[in-house]
């Protein structure tokens, strides 16, 4: 008997012994990792990991795939995300896989406008996103082309260092540059005391992705009239060495070095670029150098972020030419431009430190300093300008949330303050040096944007956001040049209150419906309040207006999205610059705008499986932009098309991304003729362009590497890329309009990125 149970015990013992073994070996190799959002860096709820065919499915972004024997691949999905192939290794494997968003699907992306975390399909208004992704494979060193493909934003570049971009139709009218919207590179503003922004010498390679507001955006952004850019820097997520080399038409070169490392609480990155072009134009070399470091440190509840940026720029300019030139011989330029070897010398360093505390019971508070010093020096036909500038500011927001059992309501109270220090001067121009002082100016500017915010989401279905901002603007002006007296003095603006009402209605998980009605404004510049003979102008107004936009978001299955919207924009004391010398204007309220218009979206597609993803997409705007009432020198032009703006634009992609790392871009755009005058009698012809990209991406173990090419203006389509508006001239000679765009043009890429 006992034999019997020592016989029945042995192979007890024995069956364990075996079943141990087996899953020992069963369990030999591991794949552990965490999944993130390659254009936010945030994790990813929810991912699928195969292996040899069999899925293994995980409800958050970390997994742990045990295997039986090791594998070459693994490939990890995600919804809304282009899968992806990781190389595993024997052993235990740890990896940090990051999934691009695919394009179809970019309404999944989680949106950081507002401080709100909502997806961009759960976020009422239009707001628009390009990702890194797209301007790294854009077949030029530019940010026109991507901003281009939106809805309602149209950028005119006359060279690297001349753009000027419009949000549906405002600002246009801005002679040199971009105004009337506002602009942030984290929570560092692009803007200046003004109103103006420079968005042409930013390094595109360090920027995770770029948001776009479309109308005033009340309370957190300064109520810009035209809208709203915020540039999200990358932030380092893996410990690399990354090295990028470009060069593309006219003797353009672009390198990039980087270095990024990433522990458990503290990534930093340094990177430096260097651009050289030698330029399409006479008179169009220009070179730029960039450094940018960033820094996070996170522990707990508590973020620190830090970012500092320098940009060193010289670029001669061409400047704009008149039709004749612009027809027979458009790599010309101006011939004054020309004879002096006009140009623009500066450089810029800015900087701001954020950090973000998290408490309990829904608590968080996030505050940033920020400042920025500018020196330019431009030699141009009629004398030379001197120009020095800093600011410094800081931003706060005290955000509370309370969550019940169907409801979540959210508030946020902050401040912008804002001061520069604007020194100018201008002297004659002497054989190319620095003659005779002609002026001699100082100027202080200021604003506080006091703002709130209540965001009330309803059982997931109504959300409903309410926002107030109130700005207080005040200039003073110092004469420094006293020949023709003392034109000292200051100008204070009255306290504008701006609000903004948004809502969205949830019909059900494919279709949304968003209403938005807010206000914005947009104070003169301090020249503009001054009159020709430097005496100040009392009377002069901020522009303001109301917006008011309705429009739907639908999937209508998940192959096919639309989105729609109808706005009309009401401008009154509408701003002229008013021409009274070659570098000089004079500001005036000479009435009022009417800009409606309809925006249409479709992403579509065609095919998606296990090696292909292909996607079609459309756009189009459609605009009736009129002057309401407009009168200028005694001419009434009520009723005219408001100047600079295309009635129409199109856009056609097709984007092919293959699981191996493949990927072509085929786009072509579409813009309507554009009036040059107030008159209405000179028009810029419409015109069409294509575009081709096409690249390979692929990792080995710890080594990343890419490689592109393109071609922008396949068909070589001779247009104006930029329009100087109601320019002058002398009786004999015609005023200079245009400024060419590129013929046919290439660019190529190769990039490395080593993981350690």
């Amino acid at each position: 008997m006992r034999s019997q149970y020592a016989r029945i015990a042995l192979s007890v013992v024995l069956s364990l012994c075996s079943l141990l073994f087996s899953t020992s070996v069963k369990a030999q190799f591991h794949v552990i990792g965490q999944v993130f959002d390659a254009e936010t860096g945030l994790p990813i709820s929810a991912v699928t990991v195969v292996v040899d065919s069999t899925a293994f499915l995980f409800n958050n972004s970390f997994f742990d795939v045990a295997l039986e024997k090791a594998s070459r691949q693994i490939v990890v999905k995600a919804n809304g995300y282009l899968p992806f192939q990781a190389s595993t290794i024997s052993g235990k494997s740890k990896l940090k896989i990051y999934l691009i968003p695919e394009l179809v699907n970019m309404q999944e992306v989680t949106v950081k406008a507002f401080l709100s975390d909502k997806r961009l399909a759960d976020t009422p208004g239009s707001i628009s996103i390009i990702g890194n992704r797209q301007l790294r494979r854009e077949p030029t060193f530019t940010l026109a082309p991507s901003v281009n493909k939106i809805p309602g934003i149209y950028m005119q570049s006359g060279s690297i260092n001349t753009n000027r971009l419009t949000i549906r139709g405002i600002g246009s009218r801005s002679p040199y540059g971009s105004n009337k919207i506002r602009a942030y590179y984290g929570d560092i503003p692009l803007t200046n005391g003004v109103g103006e922004t420079t968005l042409e010498d930013l390094d595109l390679e360090q920027i995770a992705n770029i948001e776009i507001l479309k109308g005033p955006s009340s309370g957190f952004y300064g109520s810009g009239l035209g809208g709203v850019l915020l540039f999200n820097p990358e932030h380092p997520r893996q410990s690399l060495l990354s090295q990028q080399t470009s060069f593309g038409s006219f003797g353009t070169m672009k390198l990039t070095e980087q270095a990024s490392f990433s522990a458990k609480n503290i990534s930093s990155s340094l990177a430096y670029s260097r651009f050289h072009s030698d330029g399409y134009r006479e008179n169009n070399q220009s070179d730029r150098h960039n450094l940018t470091f960033t820094s996070t440190i996170s522990k707990n509840r508590t973020t620190i972020n830090f970012l500092g940026a320098f940009v060193d720029m010289f670029a001669y300019i061409p400047s704009s030419i008149d039709l004749n030139t612009f027809n027979t011989a458009p790599r010309k330029a101006a011939t004054s431009w020309a004879s002096a070897r006009g140009y623009e010398d500066y450089s810029r360093i800015f900087g701001g430190l954020n950090l973000e505390q998290s408490f309990g019971n829904g608590w968080q508070i996030k505050v940033s300093i920020f400042g920025h010093q500018n020196r330019n020096y431009e030699l141009r036909p009629f004398n030379i300008l001197q120009e020095k500038s800093h600011y410094f500011g800081a931003r706060s927001t005290l955000q509370k949330t309370i969550h019940t059992q169907n409801s979540v309501l959210r508030i946020v109270a902050g401040n912008e303050w804002f001061a520069e220090k604007y020194f100018w001067q201008t002297l004659h121009n002497k054989n190319h040096e620095a003659g005779n002082l002609l002026s001699d100016n100082k100027e202080l500017r200021a604003y506080n944007n006091l703002f709130a915010l209540a965001d009330y989401d309803l059982a997931q279905k109504i959300q409903i956001s309410a926002s107030l901002n109130l700005n207080e603007t005040h200039y003073d002006y110092h004469d420094r040049f006293l020949t023709d007296g003392d034109q000292s003095g200051t100008r204070k603006f009255s306290p504008i209150v701006s609000p903004r009402l948004a809502a969205s209605w949830k019909i059900n998980e494919s279709a949304r419906l968003f209403s938005v009605v807010s206000h914005g404004f947009s104070p003169p510049t301090l020249e503009e309040t001054l009159l020709p003979n430097g005496a100040r102008n009392p009377s002069i107004k901020p522009e303001s207006g109301w917006s008011f936009e309705a429009g739907t978001k639908v999937n209508l299955s998940q192959r096919l999205y639309i989105e729609l919207s109808a706005y009309y924009m009401k401008i009154k004391n509408l701003l002229v610059a008013r021409r009274t010398a070659d570098d000089a204007y004079m500001g005036i309220n000479a009435g009022a705008t009417n800009n409606p218009g309809l925006e249409a979206k479709i992403d579509f597609n065609l095919i998606k499986n296990k090696e292909w993803l292909i996607v079609f997409r459309t756009n189009t705007s459609f605009s009736w932009y009129r002057f309401a009432s407009f009168t200028d020198n005694g001419n009434d032009y009520s009723g005219n098309r408001l100047t600079g703006t295309p009635s129409t634009t199109t856009n056609w992609m097709l984007d092919l991304n293959n699981i191996r790392g493949f990927y072509i871009n085929l786009h072509y755009q579409t813009v309507g003729r554009m009036p040059i005058r107030d008159d209405n009698t000179v028009y810029s012809p419409a015109y069409q362009l294509a575009n081709f990209s096409a690249g390979y991406e692929h990792s080995f173990r710890k080594l990343r590497i890419g490689l592109s090419g393109g071609i922008q203006n396949i068909f070589n389509e001779h247009y104006a890329s930029m329009l100087l508006i109601n320019a002058t001239a002398a009786p004999t000679q015609q005023p200079r309009y245009y400024y060419p765009g590129l013929p046919r043009n290439y660019k190529a890429s190769i990039y490395l990125n080593y993981l350690f």
